[in-house]
């Protein structure tokens, strides 16, 4: 996951990481993302570092979880499709 990471420009860090927010609040599997990850998450929230690489990889993990359509759309709608077939193979 962290050669991942590494293929995101910094710049779209923050973007992407209000959209994975937005795709893991909005799921309607409400057990979708385990309670571990789920604090992980808050955690990193509390901590101000959802945009960090750290909270993107996580959140991704969470999105992928929680509605992993979306999240490979939005992925390739912020031209990250390398990020997008590098998630998809490692499932």
């Amino acid at each position: 996951m962290e050669k991942v990471i590494e293929t995101i420009p910094a710049s779209l860090l923050g973007d992407l990481s209000k959209k994975l927010v937005n795709i893991v609040l909005g799921t309607k599997d409400k057990n979708a993302v385990p309670a571990e990850l789920a604090k992980k998450v808050i955690y990193i929230w509390r901590q101000d570092q959802l945009a960090s690489p750290t909270g993107v990889m996580t959140l991704l993990e969470a999105a992928v979880m929680a509605d992993s359509g979306k999240t490979y759309t939005t992925l390739d709608e912020l031209g990250l499709q390398e990020v997008s077939t590098t998630l998809e193979i490692s499932k």
